[in-house]
């Protein structure tokens, strides 16, 4: 590529007034582009700009920026160009001739076809700044091209150009090329001095691009840095929360099992003591006692009627056991909730957790002055021990039936609002089963108002929640599919086709 340098015995160009009124020009059209390069830090809308205003100042058939590949090949990046041409930038996309190797017929050939820039070195090289380089063209039919750079410029419709170098911190990135397709042109040197200042102004353009991209990319890994650690605090909470959670729940299990013990212990004793002492008093064949009346008065003179206590005191110490039963099995689906006794990985039973956060849940499922009772209908499947972490797991599962139970609060609401609505009774429908992959599927399924097309995308998203502001944290659903996909290689997904209602289906490998 051919390079010219101004020299102290250099020819002072003629400082006639057409001279002088073409240098004016040159002057206001190269603070005119210069300011709208300034203006935007966008260098696709520089480039637009700086080859639709060299198109009207120079009056040439097209204005092109071409920029090089690392191997020197290149490809045509944005042009402006008079109608009845051919729009380089759409057709070298199919004209493998057009975004030719420049290396092998254009930028090699500068350096030794030097004859088409003989007459225009001789007049105007000594007006161009020290170590700028162009070629310009006057007849490329006439050049002494070899045929393969002649074939390439035939390709882009060019009879005559001046390119000038556009270059980024010292290297060569690409070039600014003017065209004249319609003929054979003598290009002027104050033509040639604006394109090589405009072509400085786009280096500065592309420095500057090159700032605002990178303080781009740092700006954006600061704001993924940022969500990472909000993500990561929220996580730190959550299970700071979970945590807390089950030490209370283990706590109150532990609190609650002591003296339930005690008293399930001696219901056997009372029992068998109560069936001895009323064993003591025989009954008559009428069925009251032979040496008593029926009706006998207490120290305080009230009647005391033994038939009934008789009959009576059996039934209460049934229902103590009952009730005594039922207390047992609370305690033991907290228990099996909190999993403080269990750590990391452990075969476990998830029809169990399953019930044993129902338990957990059970008070927003039963009828308040809200709502009516949120019925729960269950479909298992037989499945063998998965392996997993317990804690974790009842964790999602917490996690999801209390999403379907905000939902069905929220639909019922809605509902008892609407004239036509409110028949329709809350209902949750948990099933499982075994996959054909072997993987143990949970569906949890609600009939509540669903969730809308919109938001879907959205709904394992950090900080995302439907709920009014206050009520809801948006972490729930995003660290429960965190724990399904991440900590177990499972899969925690919303079936997007179900209406009206939501289903959220829980995947994990029985073995790990």
């Amino acid at each position: 590529m051919l390079e010219l340098n101004e020299t102290e015995d250099s020819p002072e160009p003629s400082t006639t007034a057409q001279t002088r009124a073409d240098l004016i020009a040159t002057q206001n059209a190269l603070i005119k582009i210069t300011n709208q390069i300034r203006g935007s830090l966008d260098f696709s809308v520089i480039c637009e700009t700086v080859n639709q205003e060299m198109l009207d100042l120079l009056g040439a058939d097209r204005v092109a920026i071409y920029r090089f590949n690392p191997d020197w090949s290149g490809y045509f990046m944005s042009e402006a160009l008079r109608s009845g041409w051919l729009p380089l930038v759409e057709a070298q996309k199919h004209n493998d001739l057009i975004a030719k190797n420049v290396s092998d017929c254009s930028v090699r050939l500068l350096n030794t076809h030097q004859t088409a820039d003989t007459h225009f070195q001789a007049t105007y090289g000594g007006a161009f700044v020290q170590g700028k380089i162009f070629r310009v063209c006057e007849d490329v039919q006439n050049a002494g091209f070899s045929d393969c750079y002649v074939e390439v410029l035939n390709s882009y419709q060019a009879r005559s150009y001046a390119i000038i170098a556009i270059y980024l911190n010292n290297q060569l990135w690409g070039l600014l090329a003017a065209y004249q397709n319609s003929g054979p042109r003598q290009w002027q040197g104050h033509e040639v001095q604006l394109l090589v200042q405009v072509a400085e102004q786009l280096g500065i353009a592309l420095k500057q691009a090159e700032y605002v991209k990178t303080i781009q990319n740092q700006t954006t890994a600061l704001n993924e840095t940022l969500q990472q650690l909000k993500q990561s605090q929220a996580q730190l909470v959550q299970g700071e929360k979970m945590a807390s959670l089950g030490q209370l729940v283990a706590g109150i299990a532990y609190e609650i099992n002591n003296p339930i013990n005690f008293i399930d212990a001696n219901l056997y004793y009372a029992e068998s003591y109560v069936n001895s002492l009323l064993g003591l008093l025989p009954s008559s064949p009428q069925g009251t006692p032979a040496a008593v009346s029926d009706t006998i008065s207490d120290s305080a003179g009230e009647a005391v009627e033994l038939d009934f206590i008789r009959e009576d005191l059996p039934k209460i110490l049934a229902s103590m056991r009952l009730g005594s039963a039922r207390i047992r099995e609370i305690v033991l689906s907290l228990r099996n909730f909190s999993r403080l006794d269990e750590s990391g990985i452990k075969r476990i039973d998830l029809h169990e957790g399953i019930e044993s956060t129902l338990v957990i849940l059970n008070h927003r499922l039963v009828a308040s002055g809200k709502h009516p009772k949120i019925e729960v209908t269950k479909d298992y499947t037989a499945m063998p021990p998965v392996e997993c972490n317990p804690a974790q797991i009842n964790q999602v599962v917490l996690a999801v039936l209390t999403n379907a139970i905000d939902s069905l609060k929220t639909a019922y609401r809605t509902q008892k609002s609407d004239s036509e609505g409110g028949s329709q009774l809350p209902q949750i429908q948990i099933s499982t089963q075994i996959n054909d992959q072997n993987q143990a599927v949970i569906r949890i399924q609600d009939n509540g108002l669903g969730i809308e097309k919109s938001q879907q995308a959205k709904v394992f998203d950090y900080f995302f929640t439907t709920q009014p502001v206050g009520q809801g944290t948006g972490l729930g659903l995003a660290i429960a599919r965190q724990i399904v996909e991440d900590n177990h290689g499972g899969k925690l997904s919303l079936d997007q086709n179900l209406e009206p209602g939501a289903a959220f289906i829980i995947q994990l490998p029985i073995s790990r």
